[in-house]
């Protein structure tokens, strides 16, 4: 049976031209998603059945719904109270995954700002489009899915930092551009007052504006929050907030910006509640990376695949598909949210892409979901000799390392990513990753994964 009989029309996964070159690797679509079920399959299907495959998909006419995707930079997971973290405020957020769907195994594709984005922005993995690295310019834009709703007629804005190149004009796709390249003060002043603002709030106002201006067209707004990337700065109001609670200044300051980003993020919803769009608008909330305190072995705020640093918050508000209070622990990747708006939107998926629509996931089709993430890293800047791969199941993650020992890690454990457990539990265990490890090499045509397997393979 071919890929186009599984699938047709709709390579959510990969292309049959692309696979047909590949099979003296022995991988296909059927042996790559094995751990998917024919009920996935099938929902998959379901999901994107009438619509439009690729970029010249048209917008439905009925159900135009819009979409506010706001990102972070550098935010942990736990920054977050509904992620089980008490000693932080965090009431906008909690509310958003009290209505939607709250993730708790979001990985990104590789812990750092570039290579994320890029994944975040066209579905495809880092090596894959030649943005494995800050200062490696996105260049191919075929599969992003801001590009895809503007020519299909949505208005499009992008609003704070970008970092995948030329950002202080961006991509001529997006009709309303107010964004940066990377690095850009927290703080700027007013031209109108000459008053100091904080930037993620007058990027949410802009976010409020813009919303507002075309609340009777179909819309894209993507807001990109600089904080709580360092350098950490927040406002006296919300470090006020903290005293007392965190000992460490950075750690301080680091939770006072996310309680303001919090604040923002609660303002642009109240502003979707009055306005009446808050049940024809889906919302989006994810960082690219986390955070690393306490610093680990490379001595770095992030680019390291524990979960400091590579499971991001991910909650999403689907009208229509989640359902309020939704709580799912299935592993999912930063790649996977391109396909799931233009899915949620009612495009079809680009079949050169790497991600996966989550739509099945949010609706609750819990059952067959992929069952394993890829994560691809660069731990220290200019060293390409400490290159390290990681697969992540619902149990598992192992890391391996062009220099250091392999790293397996119990995902249930009370304490994550420290008690290294590799060379102690049944070969079993660690064979079946390096086979799921193997296939995700392959998928995205990564070349370190097989050098790493060989190695580890034969100690």
């Amino acid at each position: 049976m071919s890929l186009r009989s599984i699938f047709p029309g709709k390579n959510r996964i990969q292309n049959t031209e692309r696979f047909s070159a590949m099979k003296k690797t022995e991988v296909t679509r059927r042996n790559f998603l094995k751990s998917l079920s024919a009920v996935a399959a099938l929902s998959a299907i379901a999901a994107v059945s009438g619509c439009m495959s690729g970029v010249s998909a048209n917008v439905r006419k009925k159900n135009k719904q819009n979409i506010l995707f706001i990102m972070t930079d550098q935010q942990r997971r736990d920054t977050i109270r509904c992620y089980g973290n008490d000693k932080v405020q965090t009431p906008a957020l909690d509310s958003l995954a009290r209505s939607g769907a709250r993730l708790t195994s979001c990985y990104t594709t590789q812990p750092v700002c570039t290579p994320c984005r890029s994944s975040i922005i066209t579905g495809k993995f880092p090596t894959a489009i030649d943005t494995w690295e800050n200062k490696r310019p996105l260049k191919d834009h075929s599969t992003s899915w801001l590009r895809i709703l503007g020519e299909a007629g949505y208005k499009t804005c992008y609003i704070g930092k970008w970092h995948l190149g030329d950002g202080d004009k961006g991509p001529d796709y997006i009709d309303d551009w107010h964004g940066y390249e990377t690095g850009w003060p927290h703080w700027m002043k007013d031209p109108k007052t000459n008053a100091k603002r904080y930037r993620p709030d007058e990027e949410s106002d802009y976010a409020i504006n813009f919303m507002k201006k075309h609340k009777d067209v179909p819309f894209a707004c993507f807001v990109s929050y600089y904080p709580p990337h360092t350098k950490k700065i927040a406002p006296e109001e919300n470090m006020k907030l903290y005293d007392g609670v965190f000992k460490n200044r950075g750690q301080h300051m680091y939770h006072a910006m996310v309680n303001r980003i919090d604040w923002n993020v609660g303002r642009m919803l109240k502003f979707l509640d009055e306005s009446g769009l808050a049940d024809n608008t889906i919302v989006v909330f994810t960082s690219d990376h986390g955070e690393n305190y306490p610093h680990r072995w490379n001595k770095h705020h992030k680019r390291l695949c524990y979960d400091q640093s590579a499971n991001v918050p991910l909650i999403v508000r689907a009208p229509g598909v989640t359902k309020p209070g939704t709580v799912l622990t299935q592993p999912v990747s930063s790649a996977d949210l391109c396909p799931t708006i233009l899915d949620l939107l009612g495009f079809g998926v680009p079949g050169e892409i790497h991600g996966l629509s989550m739509r099945p996931l949010l609706s609750g089709n819990v059952k067959g979901w992929r069952e394993d993430v890829f994560i691809q890293n660069r731990p220290i800047k200019f060293k390409d000799e400490m290159m390290e791969r990681c697969i992540v199941t619902d149990r598992w993650k192992l890391i391996l390392n062009q220099k250091r020992p392999p790293e397996l890690y119990d995902r249930r454990a009370k304490v994550k990513d420290s008690d290294n457990l590799y060379g102690k539990v049944d070969q079993e265990i660690v064979d079946d990753l390096f086979e799921r490890l193997s296939r995700w090499g392959k998928f995205v045509s990564d070349s370190l994964v097989d050098e790493l397997l060989t190695k580890y393979k034969s100690v």
